[in-house]
C-alpha cells in the first residue's frame, strides 16, 4: 500500500486484487452515480448543490489533498455558480486556495513533507481553513458550522439527517463530509479520514450522494445516511472524530 495518512489512502491494485470496488460493509453497500442516478433525473428533485458542484468537480492533485479538492469545490458552487463572470474571472483553484489559511497550515499540511509529522487536516481545521478561505476571497456573507459525530449515536444520526435534509432544499449552502472512507467503499485496510463534498440527498431512501475527490479510484456515489454517520463517527489516533462542515450564505 501507498503510504498517505489523511485523505483517501490509496490502495495499489495488488492489495485490492480480488476485492470488489464497492464492497459491503456491515451488510451496506454504496451504490456508484452511474448505476443509479434516478433521483436526479426527478423533475421533482431540484437538488441544487449537485449542479452547482459538477460544474466544479475535481481530483484531489496529491494524496493529501481531499480537503482543498472540497473546500474548492465548494467555494466554487457558493461564489461562482448561477452567475455572470468576467472572462477574467478564474475558478478557485485548489493549490492556491491551500495557501490561502496559513493558520491551520494548511498548504505544509497537504504536501508531501507535511507539517510537524502529520498530512491533512482534522474536523476543527477543515472548519477553520474553510473560514480563512472564504474571508481570503472576501466572502463576508457566509458562515461555516461544524458539526462533529459523536455523543449519542441515534440523537446524533438524527441530527444529520436534519442538516442532510435542510442543505438539500437550500441552494446558499454546501456540506463537506469528514469521514473514514473505507466504512463505505470497502477499500482493504484503514482507517483512511478523507473529506468531500455532499452532492445530495433522497430523504425518501435515506441516501447521501457523495461526490468523492479521490477521481483516481471513484467516481460519486450513494451511501445510507447511516452509513455515512458512523464513518464520520470513527475515531482515529491522529484526528479524531469526524462529522460535517456547513458553509452558508447568512
Amino acid at each position: 500500500m501507498r503510504n498517505i495518512a489523511a485523505c483517501l489512502l490509496i490502495f495499489c491494485a495488488a492489495a485490492g486484487a480480488g476485492t470488489p470496488k464497492y464492497a459491503p460493509v456491515k451488510g451496506a453497500l454504496a451504490v456508484p452515480l452511474s448505476d443509479d442516478n434516478s433521483y436526479l433525473r426527478n423533475p421533482a428533485a431540484q437538488a441544487p448543490d449537485y449542479w452547482a458542484l459538477a460544474s466544479f468537480y475535481v481530483p484531489q492533485h496529491n494524496g493529501y489533498s481531499c480537503s482543498a479538492a472540497s473546500v474548492s469545490m465548494a467555494l466554487n458552487a457558493l461564489l461562482n455558480a448561477r452567475r455572470a463572470r468576467g472572462d477574467d474571472e478564474k475558478n478557485i483553484d485548489q493549490v492556491q486556495l491551500a495557501e490561502k489559511a496559513p493558520g491551520v497550515h494548511w498548504k505544509e499540511l497537504l504536501s508531501e513533507e507535511g507539517w510537524e509529522g502529520r498530512h491533512g487536516v482534522t474536523l476543527a481545521q477543515l472548519g477553520q481553513a474553510s473560514r480563512e478561505a472564504l474571508a481570503a476571497y472576501g466572502a463576508a456573507g457566509y458562515t461555516v458550522k461544524v458539526s462533529t459525530a459523536a455523543g449519542d449515536a441515534a440523537a446524533g444520526l438524527e441530527a444529520f439527517r436534519r442538516a442532510l435534509a435542510g442543505n438539500e432544499k437550500n441552494a446558499g449552502d454546501i456540506m463537506l463530509i469528514h469521514f473514514s472512507q473505507e466504512l463505505i467503499t470497502g477499500a482493504p485496510g484503514g482507517p483512511y479520514p478523507h473529506v468531500s463534498p455532499v452532492g445530495a440527498y433522497d430523504e425518501k431512501t435515506r441516501r447521501v450522494l457523495i461526490m468523492d475527490v479521490d477521481r483516481e479510484w471513484y467516481e460519486p456515489y450513494w451511501a445510507a445516511d447511516e452509513q455515512v454517520y458512523r464513518a464520520m463517527a470513527q475515531s482515529t489516533k491522529a484526528f479524531g472524530r469526524g462529522g460535517w462542515v456547513t458553509i452558508r450564505r447568512k
